[in-house]
């Protein structure tokens, strides 16, 4: 068993050590004890000055981290519905009418935009070279039936901001989300006609809801289910002519 000169010995080496104390030093503290609780109560205020600082310190990094998680998020639509998915820390951001360009017009605009409830107006007043300068927007209908949905039925839209999470993705042929990424809602893939005007694809929820009273063949942007074509798309995995489903997932 060690002695308790022999750890006392020990334990000043270290003190000498962690205060910087040359050999003079020592020899002094070697004969005065009181100078030895001298540098060990100076080496406690030390201590007690760091910990005051690491503890500072890491305030301001659970405050810099509390900043950092406000600001983070993201945003996503789900089409076909007028609310959010019932997710942990999802929130409506605004929902609308579901609106894009005429399925069979040349130009307008190529991507679905989701139109809030309350438009605001303009507050000035613009030319144009001649009267039909202008690009067109237009409502959006279904064309397939599904549980209360019939073809015509126009189709509403739901903006989301998941708090949760920094980037959100639509992955087409998927019902479920990889590893380590939350589900916010699963649905059909769709997009315009195939002989009609190219439209992007979208993830139409697969419980959807529709527009009251809206149920009039008026067209505008219209979705369609999205059917496979083996070829150039490897068979396997898919299968000719199979509908396509989706899933929006967020991480």
């Amino acid at each position: 068993m060690l002695s308790s000169s022999f750890v006392a010995y020990f334990f000043l080496l270290s003190v000498w050590s962690s205060l910087g104390l040359d050999r003079t030093d020592r020899l002094l503290i070697n004969s005065d004890p009181q100078a030895l609780q001298v540098q060990i109560n100076h080496l406690i205020q030390e201590l007690g000055k760091t910990n005051q600082e690491v503890s500072y310190l890491k305030s301001q990094l659970s405050s810099q981290h509390h900043q950092i998680s406000s600001c983070a998020g993201s945003t996503f639509t789900v089409w076909g519905k007028q609310s959010c998915p019932k997710v942990n820390g999802t929130e409506l951001v605004y929902n609308g009418f579901t609106s894009g360009s005429q399925y069979n017009e040349k130009g307008n605009g190529v991507n679905t935009l989701c139109l809030p409830h309350d438009p605001e107006n303009l507050l000035t007043s613009i030319s144009v070279s001649t009267g039909n300068d202008y690009a067109h927007l237009y409502g959006a209908e279904y064309q397939f039936n599904i549980g209360r949905i019939q073809i015509d039925d126009n189709v509403p839209c739901a903006v989301c901001q998941t708090k949760r999470a920094s980037s959100t993705i639509m992955i087409p042929g998927k019902r479920s989300c990889p590893i380590h990424w939350q589900k916010q809602y699963s649905g059909i893939l769709t997009a315009n006609w195939y002989d009609y005007q190219e439209s992007e694809y979208l993830c139409i929820d697969e419980d959807p809801d529709y527009v009251e009273g809206s149920r009039r063949n008026e067209n505008g942007r219209l979705f369609y289910p999205v059917k496979t074509v083996c070829g150039s798309l490897p068979c396997p995995p898919y299968e000719n002519g199979n509908l396509l489903t989706c899933v929006v997932c967020s991480k």
